[in-house]
């Protein structure tokens, strides 16, 4: 396979610098996906007995919120790089 550079793409800047946004906001929501996942699995899993692990949980559980949040807001700067945030 050959890799694509921009010179070998007839394309403008602005176009260029939209998929290349829209290719880190499409690796970031993939990142953000999976530790969204993994602290849904920890709040799941885990069976909290004590203060200490009581604080923990309300932490991941936080964490868990915020990283649905920060997903969200991925999408949609996602969506805005792409063909669909043209306006």
């Amino acid at each position: 396979m050959h890799p694509v550079a921009r010179d070998h793409i007839v394309a403008s800047d602005d176009l260029w610098a939209r998929l290349v946004i829209h290719r880190e906001i499409m690796a970031a929501l993939s990142t953000v996906e999976e530790a969204g996942a993994a602290l849904v699995r920890l709040v799941d899993e885990a069976d909290w007995r004590s203060e200490g692990f009581r604080a923990l949980h309300a932490l991941l559980v936080r964490m868990r919120d915020d990283t649905g949040a920060e997903f969200g807001r991925l999408n949609v700067r996602a969506w805005e790089s792409s063909a669909g945030g043209r306006g």
